[in-house]
């Protein structure tokens, strides 16, 4: 009776564990400036051998959509955001497994047309003028530059 027994609770536990991990299990872009586009990174790691398909929302691009992956196998996947206007665009990574489940990766991003902090990269005058609402400076060994035609609307007590 003592080997049924543990047998069910080994076969529970090795079937209790996911057939993939995510990681991170948010992708959170922040605010992201109009005009802009950014790339984050998440890691899908197999835990059986499978295809996935990738099914990203709108306005967000994979550079891979389907993998068949061996266990035990990791696989990066880059994400890149390019927003069509300003608002909120928390949506979800979709990720099919051929052989075992659906899960979802959340994504955080919100666009914005304000600019404060550190600065880098290019700013361009498609989605000019930019309100400055805190001050905004480029860091030693970063390189800003500012397409012609940009207008920056300073706040009260904000500088360059």
């Amino acid at each position: 009776m003592r080997k049924i027994i543990f047998a069910s609770i080994f076969i529970s536990f090795t079937f209790s564990q996911d057939a993939v991990s995510i990681s991170p299990d948010t992708l959170d872009f922040g605010n992201v400036l109009l005009g802009d586009s950014q790339s984050l990174t998440f890691t899908l790691e197999t835990h059986t051998s499978q295809t996935f398909t990738i099914t990203p929302p709108n306005f967000f691009t994979l550079d891979i959509t389907e993998i068949e992956m061996e266990y035990p196998q990791t696989q990066d996947i880059v994400v890149t955001f390019d927003p069509p206007g300003m608002g909120n665009f928390n949506s979800e990574i979709v990720v099919t497994g051929s052989e075992w489940g659906v899960y979802s990766l959340p994504i955080l991003a919100t666009v914005v047309n304000n600019i404060s902090g550190s600065l880098s990269g290019t700013i361009s005058n498609a989605y000019s003028p930019y309100e400055i609402n805190n001050d905004i400076w480029v860091d030693e060994g970063n390189t800003l530059v500012i397409d012609p035609g940009v207008t920056f609307l300073f706040r009260d007590n904000t500088q360059f």
